[in-house]
């Protein structure tokens, strides 16, 4: 388990947020020194991928840091890989983004029913509703989804396709014209029940208080209020999306 918070704003005032993420989630340092995290990500894609040529590998390095660098500029404050063992011993993975936007001014209680009404309907392949998270109401979308993906950024010539199931969370600040938006995602679709159960995981971790300790993520057995509440959106998650 790892307690972070969520770093600075663009005006430099610390953002009263925090998150939990479990064992197996492997953050990627937007506010580090860029030439070290080229040189790392090089390094990480070499391993990778023996046979591609320097040429692919800088490539895909920076295509990386351009969309990473669009994504800081609109919100993002962590961007995650995750990759963990299910019970039934299949490798979950994705990736978790956690952002912060702007919206309307007003009570902060009624913002997951207005993203709620001005989220597009796009047929059998979304799901949506609302779910009690110990940060507060949250609008919860589950969607899947077919997604380009541009070679360039494998640093390869042709494009390809990926199919990919999304949860997102909208939660408002309680005190500020913002909001937090979380987003899970996957290619692994054969682990449905676990990926959304890793999801309601991280979103029950988010605080916009600061922890007095680091006790971590309750289990089933010492259910404090975070727990409670995080089983209890589990549970309307899984009404929704099916």
């Amino acid at each position: 388990m790892m307690l972070k918070d969520a770093g600075i704003t663009s005006a430099a005032v610390p953002l009263p947020l925090w998150y939990m993420l479990p064992e197996g989630f492997h953050p990627i340092d937007i506010s580090g020194d860029l030439v070290t995290r080229m040189d790392e990500n090089y390094e990480s894609l070499s391993r990778l991928y023996p046979s591609a040529s320097p040429e692919q590998i800088v490539a895909s390095v920076l295509s990386f840091e351009a969309v990473l660098s669009k994504m800081v500029v609109d919100g993002l404050v962590h961007v995650s890989s995750f990759a963990l063992n299910t019970e039934e011993n299949l490798l979950l993975t994705g990736l978790c983004q956690i952002s912060v936007v702007d919206r309307a001014p007003g009570d902060p209680n009624l913002y997951a029913h207005d993203v709620l009404e001005s989220h597009p309907d796009s047929g059998a392949d979304v799901h949506k509703g609302i779910v009690p998270l110990p940060a507060g109401l949250a609008t919860v979308v589950v969607s899947d989804q077919v997604v380009p993906v541009p070679g360039v950024f494998f640093g390869v010539p042709s494009d390809r396709e990926a199919e990919v199931r999304s949860v997102s969370f909208h939660i408002a600040f309680p005190r500020m014209p913002q909001a937090v938006v979380l987003s899970l995602s996957t290619e692994v679709f054969e682990v449905e029940e676990e990926f959304l159960e890793l999801a309601t995981l991280v979103a029950g971790g988010i605080s916009f208080t600061a922890p007095l300790a680091d006790h971590g993520f309750p289990d089933d057995s010492q259910k404090g209020p975070t727990g409670a509440a995080a089983s209890g959106a589990q549970e309307s998650i899984q009404r929704i999306f099916g």
